[in-house]
């Protein structure tokens, strides 16, 4: 088995359709909890499939289904959002999510998108604005679900009350944004579920760990302004100037947010100063 940022390296060349959502989820629990193995939680998704299964053989219609599935994943075996801890990192990790049937939404809906696959149910995620979310069948009977509120079907007039509450009322609407309901590749899934781990630990003021989740999250993505410019000033406060540097110079080439190129500017100009030590 490949070390975590192997694979990770290895994912970020490979197209969408080549990639095991699943176990490129497990690599990065495993970029934290070396101890993880890939096949283990993998064989709990087959498995959690193959009781599925049973739930919803011959059921033809779509809507029942979907209901069955909801029953035997939120009812039957536990799983939920954690509202009582949302950001305990364990929540973005798939194996803890499966072990301990809490997660977040992404996480959530990684599982349900997983299982669905494995029974033939077409399922995939949605990168829906702050709330990432599940779509179930294709066209106008498709159905956008809720993981983090059991799997809850949520009608067109829902979608436009969540987008007014991040973008402010008659902003935006599911009407005249369908691109909102897109399906999310895997490569965007990964890099969503690792964003939501440097915002975990930058909260927990975890450096070390921080500094992995943007390394992680660069290596998928690798001129992300906003990752190279948190990465770069990490750097810089842990005195690895050069790389800091890199980083900072990276992010005032791709970055189009004036007021922050400008802010970089003069960290920039220091750090160009400073004489390089050889250790």
């Amino acid at each position: 088995m490949l070390p975590a940022q192997a694979s990770l390296a290895t994912l970020a060349n490979q197209p969408d359709a080549a990639i095991d959502l699943a176990a490129a989820a497990l690599a990065i629990s495993r970029l934290f909890q070396p101890e993880v193995t890939t096949d283990r939680w993998l064989e709990e998704l087959d498995d959690l499939a193959a009781a599925a299964r049973n739930r919803i053989r011959g059921e033809a219609e779509l809507l029942g289904q979907v209901a069955m599935l909801n029953e035997f994943l939120f009812a039957e075996r536990g799983f939920s959002g954690n509202r009582d801890d949302f950001y305990d990192p364990r929540n973005s990790f798939l194996d803890q999510v499966l072990a301990r049937r809490l997660g977040i939404p992404i996480t959530l809906s990684v599982v349900y998108v997983e299982v669905a696959a494995r029974i033939g149910l077409p399922a995939c995620g949605v990168g829906f604005p702050a709330h990432f979310l599940v779509r179930v069948g294709h066209g106008s009977s498709a159905l956008m679900l809720d993981t983090y509120a059991g799997g809850v079907a949520l009608p067109e007039a829902e979608l436009d009350r969540r987008l007014a509450d991040v973008f402010g009322e008659g902003q935006l609407s599911i009407r005249s944004n369908p691109s909102l309901l897109r399906p999310a590749g895997k490569h965007e899934i990964l890099v969503r579920m690792l964003r939501n781990l440097v915002s975990v630990y930058r909260l927990r003021g975890d450096q070390a760990n921080l500094l992995e989740a943007l390394n992680a999250v660069l290596t998928l993505a690798p001129d992300l302004p906003d990752e190279l410019r948190q990465r770069g000033l990490l750097y810089a406060a842990l005195g690895y100037h050069p790389a800091a540097l890199s980083d900072l110079q990276r992010f005032s080439e791709v970055a189009d947010n004036a007021e922050e190129i400008a802010a970089i500017a003069p960290i920039i100009a220091d750090l160009s100063q400073r004489p390089l030590k050889l250790h």
